[in-house]
C-alpha cells in the first residue's frame, strides 16, 4: 500500500515536529511538508507533490485558519482537509464543515484515533464531530 502524503500545519513547533514524528513512526504515512502557516503551499509547489491530506490546526495565531483552509481548498481541490485542535469551539467546527472540512481529531486523542481519522478521511469518508 501506498503511504498517504500528509501536509501538516501546526503554529507550535513542539506540536508539529511530535505529530509528524508520531505520524512517520507508523509507516503508513509520510509528511511531505510541515508549516506554521500557510508557507506550507510554496513548500509543495517546490516538492511537485500533493498531499492526501492536509492536518490543518484551528486555532492557528498568523492566519486565519478557515481563510487558510479556502486557499488550500483553492490549490489541493482533491486533497482532504482535517482540522485539529485541543478544545473546539462549536462555531469554528461548524464553520469548518461548511467550508468543505472533511474531518476532525482533537490534539489530544489516542494515537489509533489519529491512525483512524486519517485513513478514513483519506479513503474518501468524513469523520466530525456530532
Amino acid at each position: 500500500m501506498e503511504k498517504i502524503q500528509i501536509l501538516l500545519i501546526e503554529d507550535n513547533r513542539i506540536l508539529r515536529e511530535g505529530i509528524s514524528s508520531m505520524l512517520e513512526n507508523q509507516g503508513d504515512f509520510k509528511v511531505v511538508a510541515r508549516s506554521e502557516d500557510g508557507d506550507a503551499i510554496r513548500q509543495l509547489k517546490s516538492l511537485n507533490t500533493l498531499p492526501n491530506v492536509v492536518l490543518l490546526d484551528l486555532g492557528l495565531e498568523k492566519v486565519n485558519s478557515l481563510e487558510l483552509m479556502a486557499l488550500l481548498r483553492d490549490e489541493l481541490p482533491t486533497t482532504k482537509i482535517i482540522a485539529m485542535d485541543i478544545i473546539p469551539d462549536h462555531v469554528d467546527i461548524v464553520e469548518f464543515v461548511k467550508a468543505g472540512g472533511s474531518g476532525f481529531i482533537l490534539k489530544n486523542a489516542p494515537l489509533n484515533d489519529w491512525i483512524e481519522t486519517i485513513k478514513i478521511v483519506a479513503s474518501g469518508q468524513k469523520v466530525l464531530p456530532r
